[in-house]
């Protein structure tokens, strides 16, 4: 199989990135640095992917400093400040214009399917739609910038819903929760047990002023305390060399990029590592109130793998307090004003109904692909694995940039996947054989199935093995992996974007439209 470095050299190489969020604003960066065109595209009439636009009262689950651009420090908001949805959409657009980004950007344009070039079979043909006009463009390389959560909805079977609307219930999906008042006088459930769920069900009980708001889940899940014991913010726990250490020797190593002893130490200390992390259990159920109903099955690290969310006690002391309500069973059925639910026992049981929002998350769709090149991805029921999270070996002239990995902090994650791409592309990084990616994406495979829970993105998740993740990428750049420059801070500090202050080649050339 030709690799994507065949035509690295070209520095005339054009390339199209699908999404104008974080990652795609990066990826533009990273490409023009090199004077590679580029067009970014996105649907939306504005940058900002999923910031944009989205549910009622969202924001970033992280303090500031975990969740900027690595050059870009966001000056819109307080050291240690959990920004919200509307200034972190202002911080992107100040981005976008300190670097001059606009002009490679082309917005209110979905891109509908790529093809490849009939007489080359290599490269893409991007065919678009804008307000109603086709257009059709040409380019070397593809990068997928289009995020995690973005589209389909993933909107769950709920037999009824025709009689409940026509009765003048209201259904919809969590990114549809733009406006509380929905909710006025009006009984509100929220399916889910995520982030966005408990967001959503504390927001209509306070904002929307609902008659009442009840919480209906399936399995409970750990919450992660913004601040653990009520004093340590918790990234010097978990983001740090020695907080990942911890996780590392309970659950095992990161397969690619984590120093030797530290699968050594897997081997040798997991069994005594549980008891710790009891501790940590115990504290977290006092913070959050994981009793009762509300406490998982899972141990905390293997269910953060799967519904990983960072909380405030604001959720359960609106349960204790009765303002909002949760209930745990399987939705059986809408009605006329109510909604009907199995009980884990078996029993049905009925919630009165007006509102029905279902923060049921998103799901993954290739279908804008050839269907040999969407059949080659090798897309499984737990996701799709790639190389280094970022190139699948059997689709040629393809990347992935943040569009599917998960880690702690995103935004610092999609600009080493920038730069990288980028230098693969300028013919800097030449990829392996892909025989030897495919050994990589099977070892990874077989130790994520060894002990994360089995979800549809398990392919994608890193998250607190961030750290040795992102040391794999940047020695493959040939940069340091090092950030912090003495010992005590490299062991005990987490890891924030600043340090990786540099990894997007800079100064920038004159921009390539």
């Amino acid at each position: 199989r030709p690799t994507m470095t065949a035509l690295a050299a070209l520095k005339s190489a054009r390339v199209g990135v699908i999404g104008a969020g974080v990652a795609g604003l990066q990826m533009a960066r990273a490409l023009r640095a090199r004077g590679i065109e580029c067009k970014v595209f996105d649907k939306a009439p504005a940058i900002g992917g999923l910031w944009r636009e989205n549910y009622h009262s969202f924001g970033v689950q992280v303090p500031k400093q975990l969740y900027e651009f690595p050059d870009f420090p966001n000056t819109f908001c307080a050291w240690g400040e959990f920004p919200t949805g509307e200034k972190t959409q202002e911080y992107i657009v100040s981005y976008a214009e300190a670097f001059d980004l606009h002009s490679s950007i082309v917005l209110n344009t979905s891109v509908d399917k790529l093809t490849r070039h009939p007489d080359s079979g290599r490269g893409w043909t991007f065919h678009t739609t804008s307000d109603g006009q086709v257009e059709e463009y040409d380019f070397d390389y593809a990068v997928v910038a289009s995020g995690m959560y973005s589209a389909p909805k993933n909107m769950p079977a709920l037999p009824g819903r025709e009689d409940f609307e026509a009765a003048g219930g209201t259904v919809i999906h969590s990114s549809e929760y733009l406006d509380p008042k929905v909710c006025g006088g009006k009984n509100v459930v929220v399916l889910g047990r995520g982030k966005s769920a408990i967001d959503i069900v504390v927001d209509s009980a306070s904002e929307g002023k609902s008659l009442a708001s009840t919480l209906l889940f399936r399995r409970a899940h750990w919450g992660t305390p913004r601040k653990i014991a009520g004093l340590i913010p918790f990234q010097y726990i978990f983001l740090s060399r020695l907080g990942q250490s911890l996780v590392s020797w309970l659950k095992g190593a990161w397969p690619h990029g984590a120093p030797g002893i530290t699968h050594t130490m897997h081997a040798i200390l997991a069994a005594p590592m549980r008891p710790i992390f009891m501790i940590v259990e115990a504290i977290f159920a006092f913070q959050l109130g994981h009793y009762g109903k509300h406490r998982p099955s899972d141990d905390v690290v293997r269910d953060f793998y799967g519904y990983a969310q960072v909380l405030e006690r604001t959720f359960m002391d609106m349960v204790s307090s009765g303002q909002v309500g949760t209930e745990q069973g399987e939705v059986a059925r809408l009605e006329a004003g109510s909604l009907v639910y199995t009980t884990p026992e078996g029993d049905e049981r009925s919630l009165p109904c007006d509102v029905c929002v279902c923060a049921t998350g998103f799901s993954k769709s290739y279908a804008y692909l050839p269907p040999a090149d969407a059949a080659a991805l090798g897309v499984e029921s737990d996701g799709l694995y790639l190389y280094r999270h970022i190139f699948p070996p059997d689709v040629a002239d393809l990347a992935f940039c943040g569009s599917e990995v998960a880690t702690i902090s995103n935004i610092m994650t999609h600009a080493i996947h920038a730069e990288y791409i980028a230098s693969v592309v300028g013919g800097e990084l030449v990829l392996p054989p892909a025989d030897e990616q495919r050994a990589e994406i099977e070892t990874t495979k077989v130790w994520k199935r060894q002990w994360m829970p089995p979800t549809t993105s398990r392919a994608s998740l890193v998250l607190l093995h961030q750290t040795h993740y992102h040391d794999s990428l940047m020695m493959d750049l040939g940069r340091n992996a090092d950030r912090k420059g003495n010992l005590l801070a490299t062991l005990f500090m987490p890891y924030y974007p600043s340090d990786y202050d540099g990894v997007i080649t800079k100064p920038a050339p004159t921009p390539v439209a």
